[in-house]
């Protein structure tokens, strides 16, 4: 008996709005043989020392057929689904498509894309927008250097680390995609903008710290 199921990463998207999000449904249906995707594989009951999920990559192996699905090969060694292995196959739709791997050489490729970013809470309330970024030196690995506020907050508020969200790049992009306007930039960039229909522009006369 199977172990595990795959999530409806649609459906999650749906229910989530706010923190759940998936690519367009035309890339999630273009995938071709050698592309990576991320599925959600859902552990059935699961004892209280494991996660409800693990979140792997699969490589398509065969496109989309005409019955909508697609056929491919777990790249990752499964931690705590048992009867499942790296290199077993995976039978998925669009559906399931929770992430795809944009690799090196693509122009959509995000060097930092896996990192994490510090955004103010402010940033997820409702009708709130972000308006201010900048980048600067990360202390860790897994910091991309990225900093996102509304505008709004005091000294006071930025202060407290209870109003501050770890986030991850990749996430924010589809949070709020107009941050690809400048995601890339080196450490020291720094961007503003005063409305949600209005490009982001560099600041000139303001730099984080670099050292």
């Amino acid at each position: 008996m199977k172990s595990w199921s795959l999530r409806d990463a649609e459906r999650a998207a749906r229910e989530a709005t706010d923190c759940f999000f998936i690519p367009k449904l035309e890339e999630r249906e273009s995938q071709k043989p050698g592309d990576l995707v991320k599925l959600h594989f859902l552990l059935e009951n699961p004892a209280a020392d494991q996660p409800g999920a693990e979140r792997m990559w699969v490589e398509v192996r065969q496109p989309l057929d005409g019955k909508g699905y697609y056929v491919g090969i777990l790249t990752n060694h499964p931690a705590h689904i048992r009867g499942l292995v790296q290199m077993d196959e995976i039978v998925f739709e669009p559906r399931h498509i929770a992430g795809i791997m944009i690799r090196k050489g693509d122009p959509r490729h995000v060097d930092c894309a896996n990192q994490k970013a510090l955004v103010s809470k402010m940033a997820f309330d409702e009708g709130a927008l972000l308006l201010f970024a900048y980048r600067e030196k990360a202390d860790r690995p897994e910091d991309s250097g990225w900093r996102f506020f509304t505008g709004n907050e005091d000294d006071e508020y930025t202060a407290n680390s209870e109003n501050i969200r770890l986030c991850n790049v990749g996430w924010l992009l589809d949070f709020e995609p107009t941050l690809d306007q400048f995601i890339r930039e080196p450490e020291g960039a720094a961007f503003e903008r005063d409305t949600k229909d209005e490009p982001w522009n560099r600041v000139i006369d303001w730099s984080p710290r670099q050292d």
